[in-house]
């Protein structure tokens, strides 16, 4: 799946970020309830891309000693694009 290879500027060797985008993701109380009955306790973040301010809710931000598995996070992933709008949930890992 071509979202397993994006490649975040900025982030690590080895870190891989679970993030849904506030901005684009539809209603943000809605969208914060689900990401909790899912079990994520997200940190709110936001960042200025060339495109705008965007809201992010970060879900996991791992770093890991060498490069991950490109399995690792996917059901995580599948899941909570499941319950939210797809367009806004993504899997980064640094190269």
């Amino acid at each position: 799946m071509a979202i397993l290879e994006c490649v975040k500027p900025g982030a690590k060797f080895g870190q891989i970020i679970l993030v849904v985008d506030l901005t684009v993701a539809g209603s943000v109380d809605n969208v914060l309830g689900k990401i909790q009955d899912l079990g994520y306790n997200p940190e709110i973040r936001h960042f200025n891309y060339p495109s705008g301010v965007h809201v992010l809710a970060i879900l996991k931000d791992e770093q890991h000693s060498e490069a991950v598995d490109n399995d690792y996070l996917l059901e995580d992933w599948l899941e909570v694009r499941s319950e939210i709008n797809a367009d806004a949930v993504h899997l980064w890992r640094g190269k």
